[in-house]
């Protein structure tokens, strides 16, 4: 069993696609999708095969019962607590030899084009994508703050390394496509690894 955590539209056969957005529960809504096509509600053309489940609660699949986890740009829209208790429910679920893939923005990353003067000061937060844009009439806003999910902890290789040594995994820093993974190339999208933190860890025996 392999789970691609936090997956958005990148749904991928044989594995189980999880996400909690809210045009992917809206999809399970019978006859939704037509109605989406007209009113282009959201502009994602969810798969109705996500499963959905809010990777900030227990996860329910048993312990030791999954062989591979990716996660690609997920982990930072949650909070440090939640990003935590969310790593360790991966480690709870993996089974002993199991792989896991996390992939986040690269903080020393944006701090360097910062430094650089690639970014200036006022666009930084902007970049880095930690406010909600706030758009339109007052009920376009309050959609809006529904439909946005902006970073809420940054991650360098040093920092998640360091996390995911200490809830247990083997782990290191690896570059795009380097993994243990067999099918890396159908779920890894090359534009997900620029700028971008790839930590891959085992489960220990």
């Amino acid at each position: 069993m392999k789970l691609n955590l936090g997956c958005g539209a990148h749904v991928i056969d044989s594995w189980i696609n999880v996400d909690y957005a809210l045009g992917a529960k809206f999809m399970k809504i019978p006859f939704f999708k037509l109605i989406n096509k007209k009113l282009q509600i959201f502009k994602l053309d969810w798969d109705q095969r996500i499963f959905i489940h809010n990777l900030t609660q227990v996860f329910p699949w048993n312990e030791n019962s999954i062989d591979v986890i990716y996660s690609s740009h997920t982990l930072e829209h949650l909070n440090k607590n939640d990003g935590i208790f969310f790593l360790n429910e991966c480690y709870r679920v993996l089974r002993p030899g199991g792989i896991i893939r996390i992939i986040v923005p690269d903080l020393q990353s944006f701090v360097n084009r910062y430094i650089n003067h690639q970014i200036s000061a006022d666009n930084f937060l902007e970049d880095l994508y930690v406010l909600r844009e706030e758009k339109g009439n007052f009920i376009k806003k309050i959609i809006s703050y529904y439909m946005q999910y902006p970073h809420k902890c940054m991650y360098d290789s040093r920092t998640l390394n360091l996390i995911m040594k200490e809830i247990g995994f083997i782990s290191q820093t690896k570059k795009a496509f380097d993994s243990k993974i067999e099918d890396i190339n159908l779920i890894e999208l090359e534009n997900r690894t620029e700028s971008a933190v790839i930590i891959e860890g085992t489960k220990p025996y």
